[in-house]
């Protein structure tokens, strides 16, 4: 099997990888003799005490360097990706593909479809393990891997193979496999109404329900759509259908509770919007195993936020004017909200709720805004000198919309200073309030 090295990018202060004078750039290539697949692999055999470590230079030099350490002491590299080799793609053709629904030229780091185990274990993408080899899942099972997110759409082999354009696609018998060998699962359900919802639906559930407790959780996320989507098979949901799968939800999750202590079956957030219903307390999502996949997110943010309120001042040491940015969903969750703010003397807060012209109206979540969204909707207006803008509109630990229009671009744009927050309502109270 072929791997690329795995590139330094940063060496800790104080590190074994700064004793060794080590360097960005440089590419660790084996450790006592084994080439290494990932991060993973890393972390699994630098934990012994005694290493040899192939370092190539980036001039081509080859340095071997022999390392006496205490057991499980970290050597202190931080590398350019946590895959050495190469993302695993995804081979299906979801029909509800949301890259397949992209404009004609957008980022390119957008394009990159990933159906990777290792991306799921280190940072819970989906996965739907249609490219898993006898040998991915045996190494899943050897170190094991978990817990990982898997979509299953449908149990169904010929129903779940039209949903990712395939002849067929059974699933059952692997989330079997990696729960007999203490494998942690989370699931997800993308429901397409007309398609994998009703009966079909109801079938998946009865299923995966003889799963529980090992199949930790289970999500049921609603088709997203963009302008540019081309398929008239799919469609949104309506206020009414989810109005209808929130009360068939229910009484299954209060079965699930008593017996088994846990709701396990958990409806995105979208579809308490849609329905225009409230959301649950935040005790109902457990340990909110599925936050990143809008799950309980609402009611997350909003006990932060509650539990910062308590501990408000009165009022503020200097005037303050603040402008919130976030997506039409969003505004229906923060605008309730800035009511408690209101009886604060010398406090002003503008909160500006931005239409997706970039992928659609029709998407309302504000990690899908980009640069040229806001860019659009707020040049022209009188804002106030500080922004807020909540990270999740931007890529992962850069200043970049998905457009990749930077945060400094839009500040410059738009004449204003911006702070990126934390999806916290708690952080976010905190940054209003801030003198």
């Amino acid at each position: 099997m072929f791997f690329l090295a795995g590139i330094i990018d940063e060496i800790l202060p104080d590190s074994i990888g700064e004793e060794l004078e080590l360097e960005p750039k440089d590419k660790l290539l084996a450790i006592n003799g084994r080439e290494l697949e990932d991060i993973i692999d890393y972390r699994f055999f630098s934990a012994d005490e005694h290493l040899e470590l192939k370092i190539e230079k980036p001039d081509g030099q080859i340095w071997v360097c022999q390392v006496e350490k205490d057991e499980d002491e970290d050597l202190g590299l931080v590398f350019k990706a946590d895959v050495f080799d190469q993302i695993r793609s995804c081979r299906n053709h979801c029909i509800f593909c949301f890259i397949d629904q992209l404009p004609a030229k957008p980022r390119p780091s957008l394009l990159i479809k990933d159906d990777d185990y290792r991306m799921s274990f280190l940072e819970g993408n989906f996965i739907t393990g249609t490219n898993l080899t006898r040998r991915d899942i045996q190494r899943i099972i050897r170190l094991a891997l978990s817990p990982l997110y898997i979509s299953i759409h449908a149990t169904d082999p010929l129903l779940r193979g039209r949903l990712l354009g395939r002849r067929e696609a059974p699933v059952l018998p692997l989330l079997r496999q990696l729960l007999a060998a203490g494998i942690e699962l989370h699931g997800q359900i993308v429901i397409c109404p007309g398609i994998n919802d009703g009966q079909a639906l109801a079938a998946t559930l009865a299923d995966l329900a003889m799963l529980n407790p090992g199949l930790a959780s289970l999500a049921l996320v609603p088709v997203g759509l963009t302008r540019y989507q081309k398929n008239p098979k799919l469609r949104l949901f309506t206020k009414e259908e989810a109005r209808l799968l929130l009360n068939y939800v229910q009484p299954l999750q209060e079965k699930y509770l008593r017996e088994t202590g846990s709701a396990w079956l958990y409806p995105a957030d979208e579809f308490y919007l849609l329905a225009e219903e409230p959301f649950p307390a935040a005790e109902h999502y457990d340990d909110f195993s599925q936050l990143e996949n809008g799950v309980g997110l609402s009611a997350y943010f909003i006990s932060q936020w509650q539990e910062k309120y308590q501990n408000l001042p009165i009022n503020l040491e200097t005037k303050r004017q603040v402008g919130l940015i976030t997506g039409r969903a969003g505004e229906k969750i923060i605008a309730p909200l800035l009511k408690d703010l209101q009886d604060i003397r010398d406090l002003q807060v503008n909160l500006y709720a931005i239409e997706n012209t970039f992928f659609g109206s029709e998407v309302t979540v504000s990690g899908l805004l980009t640069g040229s969204c806001l860019k659009t909707a707020l040049a022209g207006c009188h804002l106030p000198p500080e922004i807020l803008l909540p990270s999740s509109m931007l890529k992962f630990a850069e200043e970049i919309f998905l457009d990749g229009m930077t945060v400094s671009q839009l500040a410059a744009a738009l004449g204003v200073k911006i702070q990126v927050v934390p999806v916290d309502g708690g952080e976010l109270l905190t940054n209003i309030v801030r003198n």
